[in-house]
């Protein structure tokens, strides 16, 4: 599974806002996002967003990896029926060109004997 996959979804600290630790002080390049007091409210949509961005990504990954396996798993199975379709055609056309031959043998040993009388 290549990095592509995982740009999509958010991470935790994409969504909320990391506050320093007291006596830390945050490095002079990095401003941390202020941090805004959610009502429970908002913080189960967040919950519920996060969620659903994630069972998505997942799920996808789980049918991408279930068409394969099973494009897989078919492509054998066909192999293995085409040999077995093949082996019982050969061998159908073979009892029918047996006996077809057999019977034109037959015709023309008649046609040969009557031409004798």
């Amino acid at each position: 599974m290549d990095n592509s996959t995982y740009q999509n979804i958010p991470l935790l600290t994409d969504v909320i806002a990391i506050a320093p630790a007291a006596g830390n002080a945050a490095p002079d390049k990095v401003q941390p996002s202020p941090v805004i007091a959610a009502s429970s409210e908002q913080l189960e949509h967040l919950r519920q967003e996060v969620f659903e961005n994630v069972m998505q990504a997942v799920l996808r990954e789980v049918d991408q990896v279930l068409h394969q396996h099973l494009q897989d798993q078919l492509a054998v199975i066909l192999d293995n029926m085409a040999d077995i379709l093949k082996t019982r055609v050969r061998a159908s056309m073979e009892q029918a060109l047996v006996a077809t031959v057999e019977q034109a043998l037959a015709e023309e040993m008649a046609k040969i004997a009557n031409s004798k009388n």
